[in-house]
């Protein structure tokens, strides 16, 4: 990763600087952006990761913060930046982290721009997260899915096999968390109604279009 100058930096004080534009092993146009300190990934349509900042997960981690001392191993699929890892270090907890993401340059710049002290706590896998989570067999104590095809959730994450092998890698007494864009209300109450199927405890927090649901198991 390119050295920042001090102007660059500067700037993103008072608005994003875009830093570095490539394009990923699974999107066309991927553009990596400072802003206030935090480091952010963007497509043409979606932001993906916020630092510590990050909304979605912010408010999940928050919600479940009395449980978190036991949390150890997390999985997260979808990794953007690495803000779970962020931010679940900022909140003052400890855990090994496995970070599952299908774009190979989403994945380098994570794992780059990562805070070092960090690193040894995660495993970084390119992997599709539908064949990883059919594959592996280890099992976690919060589970994390953060997919996106620009704003949109593919149609597997949602669907009764893969909710099935999420519940199935979390530990009794783990916390499911996922990030959903709900763009139209009918097709968002299919997905909650596949959700509490598999999971017996859900929550839903609301923040505009997101949806974040916070199952236990």
């Amino acid at each position: 990763m390119q050295k920042i100058s001090p102007y660059k930096r500067f700037l993103s004080y008072f608005y994003p600087v875009r830093i570095h534009t490539a394009s990923g092993s699974n999107n066309p146009v991927l553009e990596l952006y400072l802003y206030r300190g935090r480091w952010q990934l963007a497509t043409i349509d979606a932001l993906y990761s916020d630092g510590n900042k990050y909304t979605p997960l912010v408010r999940a981690f928050k919600e479940v913060k009395t449980k978190l001392q036991g949390v150890k191993k997390i999985l997260v699929l979808g990794t953007g930046l690495g803000s779970a890892v962020q931010i679940f270090h900022s909140m003052g907890y400890k855990a090994q982290f496995t970070l599952v993401d299908n774009d190979a340059v989403i994945l380098k710049w994570a794992m780059e721009l990562m805070n070092e002290q960090l690193l040894s706590d995660i495993t970084p896998v390119c992997a599709d997260a539908k064949t990883f989570i059919t594959d592996n067999k280890e099992t976690c104590d919060m589970l994390i899915v953060d997919i996106f095809q620009g704003r949109v959730v593919p149609g597997f994450v949602t669907g009764n096999n893969f909710l099935q092998e999420c519940r199935r890698h979390i530990n009794t007494g783990g916390i499911f968390i996922m990030n959903y864009i709900a763009i139209r209300e009918a097709e968002w109450a299919n997905v909650k109604r596949s959700i509490d199927q598999v999971f017996p405890t859900v929550k839903v927090l609301n923040k505009g279009l997101n949806r974040i649901i916070i199952a236990t198991v």
